[in-house]
């Protein structure tokens, strides 16, 4: 059973120790984009009151990063900086966002750890549902909402306020997910 412990180890796993944003909001607007919006921003609690996690990369300016790391962003701003991935792809960059330059292959252990992280992020989609919508900043996506997000050789359409950030959003009919990961020169 998927619950709120099965979250937080499913967030951990795939997560800590890295720079990243983890977290859910209810859907309570006819445009998803608001919905995402207002949990990029913390305006929102998990509607399951489970956890959230945020870990941003320390910077120079202002603390306001360390708070809510995404750049102010209008709702037009979404269509042109996100692209819509399938299921498979979404599992992928869950478990890639892990590595530098978000990048399984640059995880540490990950052929000994891959079946397990596979597992966290299936868990952690599975929250969603199996019709969830799912979208990312990776521009790989663009031309092929399949592609293999494992090892994306890639550009990133950057959304927060550090050098470059990789991420994925996940729409559900009642429920909305934003899990991103940052890097900061």
């Amino acid at each position: 059973m998927f619950d709120s412990a099965s979250w937080q180890a499913g967030l951990l796993e795939l997560f800590g120790g890295t720079f990243a944003f983890a977290a859910a909001g209810p859907r309570a607007h006819e445009d998803w984009r608001r919905d995402v919006q207002a949990v990029m921003t913390l305006g929102v609690e998990d509607p399951r009151t489970w956890n959230t996690l945020v870990s941003t990369p320390p910077t120079s300016g202002a603390a306001r990063a360390e708070e809510k790391p995404f750049a102010d962003l209008r709702l037009d701003e979404f269509d042109r900086l996100l692209h819509p991935v399938g299921r498979e792809s979404a599992t992928q960059l869950l478990v890639a966002l892990q590595g530098e330059f978000y990048q399984s292959a640059n995880i540490p252990d990950f052929a000994m750890r891959k079946d397990r992280l596979f597992e966290c992020a299936g868990e952690i989609l599975s929250r969603f549902g199996d019709k969830a919508d799912h979208y990312t900043n990776a521009v790989e996506a663009r031309d092929d909402p399949n592609a293999d997000l494992t090892n994306p050789d890639t550009e990133w359409n950057c959304l927060s306020e550090f050098t470059t950030d990789c991420g994925l959003v996940v729409v559900s009919d009642s429920e909305v997910g934003v899990f991103w990961a940052f890097s900061e020169d």
